[in-house]
């Protein structure tokens, strides 16, 4: 009698039965046996599937949604009427199969999660990992602390990432430690990564960066080092920093050491003592970054008829709930926000249904603080908007 041997993985500093193409695979294969079941059934019109970070734009949290369908053809209809009890068993049945269960959360978006406490901790995991990722954008004006507390406590997950995300990561590092930064094109860079200008009265210091995202069991040797070393002597740069998510060979750190101070070998290890030093330059309370003769002058712009600097979002099932923010700063790719209160302005003569709008005078300086200015992450439409 054989039995098959579960492998356990190091992910992201715990163990995990999981690997991350095994839970994207588990996925992709529910979805496809979901979709033909409704195919088949003539149920899939106007049907689909997304993220919930496509979706919500937001951290996942723990019990992390693992993908959601979407319909508002007749798929939604026999969902949220429970309709046609046949059927509905038989997509309950082809969900559990692949360790699913669903909620429907709007009438016509269902959330799939795991069924197992294992494999929930897995996708909360994974989940959580993909957020972090997508907080590595080149404009973000002040990066989020938790990507630097991420990396902090899991070093071991650099490897994981895009070559340009190590490269966009150790940019935003070396800002948040106070250096200028410039971030290279990311090819025909010449082995420089990013280069780093300190300014001192006794003067400027420029330092080149290269980054090399390479598996544990592919070090470093002598051509790569002698290289950037040359870059910094051609130049005539300051300091050479050598990065890598692997190590490197002795041949290498004896050419290192013989540099008078030039060169710097760095690794993982000293990537995550950068993010710890970091996160001192963070601003925690981001209601601190908005004066409020800024917020005064946004109120007059609204009052001008910008009323794009207002964002509305609604969320529940059946009894709806109303969320404004104003929109305080913009970039490319993410928005400061703050939440704004509401004022209902009529109700039902039950007093339960009605409308609200946000309030929007000087009163609203009294609720600018650390638990209402936010950041999100941007999204242009298929228009530009």
């Amino acid at each position: 009698m054989t039995s098959a041997k579960v492998k356990y993985v190091q992910e992201g500093g715990r163990l995990s039965a999981y690997t991350d193409r095994d839970l994207e695979r588990k996925i992709v294969a529910a979805q496809k046996d979901l979709q033909a079941w409704a195919v088949t059934n003539d149920l899939w019109h106007d049907s689909g599937f997304t993220s919930y970070a496509k979706r919500v734009q937001a951290e996942p949290g723990e019990g992390a949604v693992a993908f959601i369908l979407y319909s508002s053809g007749e798929l939604a209809r026999m969902l949220d009427e429970d309709l046609y009890p046949k059927l509905r068993a038989e997509l309950d049945e082809i969900a559990d199969s692949h360790g699913f269960w669903y909620d429907n959360y709007d009438g016509c978006s269902y959330y799939f999660y795991a069924t197992t406490e294992a494999l929930q901790e897995a996708y909360d995991q994974f989940f959580h990992w993909k957020w972090v990722c997508s907080l590595i954008i080149e404009d973000f004006g002040d990066i989020y602390a938790e990507l630097y507390q991420y990396f902090q406590a899991r070093p071991e997950r650099l490897y994981n990432l895009h070559h340009r995300e190590f490269e966009i990561l150790l940019y935003r590092v070396f800002q948040s430690l106070g250096y200028e930064s410039e971030l290279g094109p990311g090819v025909g860079d010449g082995g420089v990564d990013v280069k780093l200008l300190q300014r001192s009265p006794l003067g400027d210091t420029l330092a080149y960066v290269q980054a090399k995202r390479y598996a544990p069991n592919r070090p470093i040797g002598l051509e790569a080092v002698q290289a950037l070393r040359g870059a910094v002597a051609n130049d005539g740069a300051d300091l050479g920093i050598f990065v890598t998510t692997s190590r490197y060979l002795q041949g290498a750190q004896n050419f290192a050491h013989r540099s008078s101070g030039i060169l710097e070998l760095k690794t993982s290890a000293d990537v995550a003592q950068w993010c710890q030093q970091a996160q001192a330059g963070i601003v925690q309370d981001k209601s601190v970054l908005v004066s409020d003769t800024h917020l005064l002058s946004i109120l007059r712009r609204i009052e001008d008829g910008s009323h794009a600097l207002v964002v509305h979002a609604h969320t529940g099932y059946r009894t709806i709930g109303n969320s404004f923010a104003l929109v305080l700063k913009e970039t490319k790719h993410a928005a400061l926000l703050m939440s704004l209160p509401r004022r209902i302005i009529s109700q039902d003569s039950h007093g339960l249904e009605g409308h609200e709008i946000p309030m929007l005078d000087k009163q609203i300086l009294t609720a600018k603080n650390a638990d209402t200015v936010f950041r999100a992450k941007r999204k242009l439409d298929d228009q530009g908007g």
